[in-house]
């Protein structure tokens, strides 16, 4: 495989379909419970960039010549 599933993708895939159904959890179930995963990642995400660009940012103060944080 070439590229991580789209949501979309997860929900009509037969074999997840054939999984989801096996265990007994229904297709609405499972739709929401892979939004919520997916808003978590999410913010996951962005919070490490955030940290990430802060990190960044003091560096590059910090390796400006004559400033006193040197």
């Amino acid at each position: 495989m070439e590229h991580d599933l789209t949501l979309s993708e997860v929900l009509v895939d037969p074999l997840i379909t054939q999984l989801r159904q096996a265990d007994a959890v229904g297709y609405a179930a499972f739709a929401q419970l892979l939004q919520s995963a997916a808003r978590v990642h999410t913010r996951q995400m962005l919070g490490n960039l955030q940290t990430e660009r802060t990190d960044a940012f003091y560096r590059q103060v910090d390796a400006v010549p004559g400033n006193k944080h040197n």
